[in-house]
């Protein structure tokens, strides 16, 4: 019975060594049965004394790493009986990484949910008050005089980063089109100037070609907020040597094109077909959010959002956003 048991399970002797050992023990330990019997429970699972103290807590189920007879080391939940009428105790475990990792992103998402409850509060409140120390500092500095010039100017670019930062965490939540004509050339060269600095400090070299353009019908800070999460990412998958390239036209049937490619690390075929999924991320400190966003502003825009990555050879993502999405469509039916 113990041998059709998908948990494993060993029986261990008042001297702390294995009695016996089922076939799904061995599986989880890596290690034949014959080699496990007669070995020290200390060597291939839990001491005798956790396994007693086990037994007498009262947790059902206590939590261990593992380390593993080929060097590697697994998560497992243990349970253990009350000593047998020959002291024997019978420890029942199971391999819970998996389940660890799902708890580990149960726990992300809904702490993500509660960041997306609270979160349009909490850019309305920082916006305004930002807005304001940018318009006086933009004030001072061409007022001031050429000692204090520069200072002021490494304030305000870092209220900038500030701004660019809440762009990109909640700009895309509104329309890309816009009713007022703004300089997009202008909103994606700032952008990449002001995390010219985080690529830098990798080593990793930023650079934008982006031509002067005619003011396009486009909200400025939603330009914003897409080239801040795409040049971010750009820059978390680069390394010291790489570099972005960021480019941005108008193409001759009024379509804006934005691209950004690096030459960073690149994806795999999975995370490429997942990337854009709400939440979905492969950092360890990843929201998921971004590509999601784009995605999703670039659909109700009228335009797509392409992606290309191979592992190894970097990324290439194209925006493209059709400024009179109704007449491209007209045109392209017709």
């Amino acid at each position: 019975m113990l041998e059709s048991l998908t948990a494993g399970v060993i029986v261990v002797g008042t001297d702390g060594r294995l009695d016996y050992a089922n076939q799904a023990a061995a599986k989880i330990l890596r290690q034949p049965t014959d080699r496990l019997v007669g070995r020290a429970a200390s060597e291939v699972l839990v001491s005798l004394e956790q396994i007693i103290s086990s037994a007498a807590g009262t947790e059902a189920q206590r939590e261990v790493t593992v380390t593993l007879h080929d060097g590697s080391s697994t998560v497992v939940g243990f349970a253990v009986s009350a000593p047998s009428s020959m002291g024997t105790r019978t420890v029942l475990f199971q391999e819970i990484t998996a389940v660890l990792e799902l708890r580990r992103e149960r726990d992300r998402l809904l702490q993500m949910a509660a960041l997306g409850d609270a979160l349009p509060s909490i850019l309305h409140e920082l916006r305004n008050p930002l807005a304001a120390v940018t318009s006086t500092l933009e004030v001072l500095v061409e007022e001031a005089d050429d000692s204090m010039r520069e200072y002021l100017h490494s304030i305000l670019w870092e209220v900038r980063r500030m701004n660019l930062t809440l762009q990109g965490v909640g700009g895309l939540a509104r329309p890309m089109h816009s009713d007022r004509h703004v300089a997009v050339d202008l909103a994606v060269s700032e952008a990449c100037r002001i995390l010219e600095g985080n690529a830098t400090r990798l080593g990793v070299k930023l650079s934008a070609e982006v031509p002067t353009l005619p003011l396009l019908p486009l909200d400025w800070g939603v330009v914003s907020g897409i080239v801040f999460n795409l040049v971010k990412n750009a820059i978390e998958a680069c390394e010291d040597g790489d570099s972005i390239l960021v480019s941005a036209i108008l193409d001759p049937d009024d379509t804006f094109v934005l691209r950004v490619a690096d030459t960073g690390e690149g994806m795999t075929p999975e995370v490429l077909a997942r990337c854009r999924q709400l939440f979905f991320t492969s950092k360890q400190q990843g929201s998921g959010i971004g590509l999601a966003l784009c995605q999703q502003i670039a659909e109700s825009s009228g335009g797509s959002l392409d992606i290309k990555s191979t592992l190894g050879d970097g990324t290439v993502v194209t925006l493209a956003v059709p400024l009179h999405p109704a007449r491209n469509s007209r045109a392209a039916s017709g």
